[in-house]
């Protein structure tokens, strides 16, 4: 069993590096860590693993909103965390680094000791953390995180490891450790065990050597000979405890990514409401997203974009025309950060948004040319879309933005045409930004009730854009000969 503070689904988006690059998440996420880069990492993680289940999604909506109200909490809990991870995988990788060289026994058991105290310390602060918040850590949201935590190690198991470590280089200053052991083959020793340690036994005057059982060591080559004896034991004895750092190691990698993420929810909930944005949490029963916003954008510009409201519950695709440069590629891009923040359980940019969970997104937008790209334009489009059509399955989101501008509009219309009825189908959702009118024309006039249509509008009088969509046939625009009028003919 592991230690865990949520629940985390093992596979990833099948398209991941684009679900951040298209939907600008990676941007997000360093906004997220604030001024915890290193963090960056394993928070896009975390969100590139969707929950796929609405149980899921409410459990982990409970344990990132009880550490957006405890921030500091948080906070302190993940400085423990990665402060022992990090510690523990320095010193394994000492531990094997002197595996390869001829140390000195002494240097072998102090790199194993130091890891094994800071281990333990380690552990031990994280508990002491947990039992002075017992009602937010036992009883709360973060209970499954308490119970996993001591199921791998009890409360009076810690206390005497604890004991333990204090005192365990102790020999160092003519201190005791009392153990047990057997002589295997080989004159190998086998079995070994701590039975007690004492910080000093104090020196005779006399050159006597004074046990807390019996005085035991008179002459000093004899004496030097037996701390030679012991620190074999005692290498043996912390060689024997590499699996339990090893094990260690692993389950604190998941506790460091987990906490990593929770504090980056934390404190970037509470500085962006700071900044004057708006959140919730998503619910089943909300069938509209209302007052929408690309959070990327805002927290580029440090102000609030315009916002939309849409009920995307009811529809099975949402296909989006207008004028050019009037919000239609920011609209579905905040449509896209929502929904992988709802199924990361997280608060998303809106008043209201439904909790509803697909099993994978596949974002498809257009992509600049470069010098590294081997095909054409298009030919990369249609690989990239037969890869996401392979993938794909029954109730997954596609977020077409775009898709096939590079090809003749006859061409584009039959490409469009053909996805969209195959997709719905198929049973996928289909979210669509598309400069081929013909093709919403004719899809509007198939009547189908589960298709809605939007339109990035401009105000009647003025021609204004107001980077709003809103529910309208589609039609044909001449806003790029506006556009030419004004930028290149006058």
């Amino acid at each position: 069993m592991g230690i865990e503070f949520f629940y985390e689904e093992k596979k990833s988006y099948s398209n991941a590096p684009d679900v951040m690059k298209d939907l600008n998440l990676n941007f997000i996420v360093r906004n997220m860590v604030n001024d915890k880069y290193g963090d960056a990492p394993f928070v896009a993680e975390v969100l590139q693993h969707p929950l796929r289940d609405v149980a899921a999604v409410k459990e982990r909506q409970k344990l990132i909103t009880a550490a957006c109200d405890n921030s500091e909490s948080v906070k302190k809990l993940r400085h423990i965390i990665v402060d022992t991870s990090e510690h523990l995988d320095r010193q394994l990788k000492a531990i094997l680094d002197c595996r390869g060289k001829h140390m000195t026994t002494e240097t072998n058991i102090g790199t194993y000791l130091e890891a094994v105290r800071h281990l333990v310390f380690g552990l031990d602060k994280i508990s002491s953390s947990m039992e002075r918040e017992k009602e937010l850590f036992a009883e709360g949201p973060f209970k499954n995180f308490y119970n996993s935590f001591y199921s791998e190690e009890t409360e009076e198991e810690l206390e005497e490891q604890k004991y333990l470590v204090t005192h365990l280089d102790s020999f160092k200053d003519k201190g005791e450790i009392f153990f047990q052991l057997s002589v295997g083959e080989g004159f190998r020793f086998r079995d070994l065990q701590i039975l007690d340690v004492s910080e000093k036994a104090k020196r005779i005057q006399t050159g006597f050597f004074a046990s807390r059982k019996n005085p035991a060591i008179v002459d000093e080559e004899v004496y030097d000979s037996s701390v030679e004896f012991i620190n074999k034991i005692i290498q043996e004895l912390l060689e024997s405890c590499y699996p339990f750092l090893q094990r260690w190691q692993e389950l604190l990698h998941t506790m460091k990514r987990q906490i990593m993420f929770l504090h980056a929810c934390a404190g970037f909930y509470v500085r962006s409401k700071e900044k004057g944005m708006y959140f919730c949490m998503p619910e089943e029963e909300c069938r509209e997203a209302k007052k929408l916003y690309e959070l990327s954008l805002a927290l580029q510009t440090l102000t609030l974009p315009v916002s939309n409201t849409v009920a995307i519950s009811e529809y099975k695709a949402i296909i989006v025309t207008g004028a050019n440069q009037g919000g239609k590629s920011t609209f579905l891009r905040s449509l896209g950060i929502a929904q992988v923040m709802c199924q990361a359980g997280m608060y998303v940019p809106a008043y209201a948004y439904p909790l509803h969970i697909y099993q994978d997104i596949f974002p498809h937008f257009t992509r600049r040319e470069d010098s590294t790209m081997n095909m054409g334009k298009f030919e990369e489009e249609l690989h990239r879309m037969g890869d996401i059509l392979l993938k794909s399955r029954p109730d997954t989101l596609f977020l077409l933005n775009e898709s096939f501008a590079t090809t003749t509009e006859v061409t584009a219309f039959q490409i469009a045409m053909d996805l969209l009825h195959a997709g719905m189908e198929t049973k996928r959702t289909i979210w669509m930004v598309t400069h081929i009118t013909t093709f919403a024309k004719a899809l509007f006039g198939e009547n189908i009730n589960s298709i809605l249509f939007l339109s990035a509008g401009r105000k009647k009088n003025t021609g204004e854009l107001q980077y709003r969509m809103v529910e309208k046939p589609p039609e044909d625009t001449s806003y790029g000969l506006e556009l030419y009028e004004e930028m290149i003919k006058s």
